[in-house]
């Protein structure tokens, strides 16, 4: 199965895309304009490649030109700099952008720079003005998708995160059946 798998990606995979959680306040995710200006800092900066419904960055490379498809920012180069904390997902898709097979939660770091020895828990990518990433890969390496990969998988929305959030620190309260009773009256209360 490993050498069918690989050979398949090999001959099918045409572009990688990469959807990444995006939360501007967490400071896991910088970019900057190549003179070390923090971008994420500027109040009105908004990633060129987020998904502002689900609240993901979501980036498609041709695999075989080394470019960002349909690069669009007017400033030019951007660097971006992400601690994904296992939270990314990488699909390789075919020519029609088909998901053929995907890795959910490390980097697949023999494929996407900075190509870390490790945890598999960085991604650098340095987009040119034209799309193209510095320093990605001439032949790609997709064995980490052999090795965990799986079948694709939707990507799940990010929307919801600062709820998800509060609810995980309820949660962690472990407040009683009145609390939480109280506590529903109280949301409900805030709704009207």
């Amino acid at each position: 199965m490993t050498d069918n798998l690989i050979e398949k990606l090999n001959a099918e995979a045409k572009y990688l895309q990469i959807c990444l959680p995006y939360d501007k306040d967490d400071h896991l995710i910088t970019f900057d304009d190549g003179m070390m200006t923090e971008l994420e800092c500027e109040e009105d900066f908004t990633p060129p490649m987020l998904n502002t419904e689900d609240l993901l960055l979501v980036v498609v490379v041709d695999l075989e030109k080394r470019k960002v498809l349909d690069w669009n920012y007017e400033e030019g180069y951007l660097r971006m700099w992400a601690k994904v904390c296992d939270g990314g997902s990488y699909t390789l898709l075919d020519k029609d952008r088909n998901p053929l097979w995907q890795i959910k939660g490390y980097v697949p770091n023999k494929l996407i720079p900075p190509f870390e020895k490790g945890f598999g828990d960085y991604i650098e990518l340095a987009i040119e003005p034209d799309g193209t990433i510095r320093d990605w890969p001439a032949t790609p390496d997709f064995s980490e998708f052999v090795e965990n990969g799986q079948t694709p998988q939707p990507v799940s929305t990010n929307k919801w995160y600062r709820a998800e959030r509060a609810l995980m620190h309820v949660y962690n309260e472990k407040l009683t059946k009145e609390e939480i009773a109280w506590l529903i009256e109280e949301l409900k209360r805030k709704l009207n």
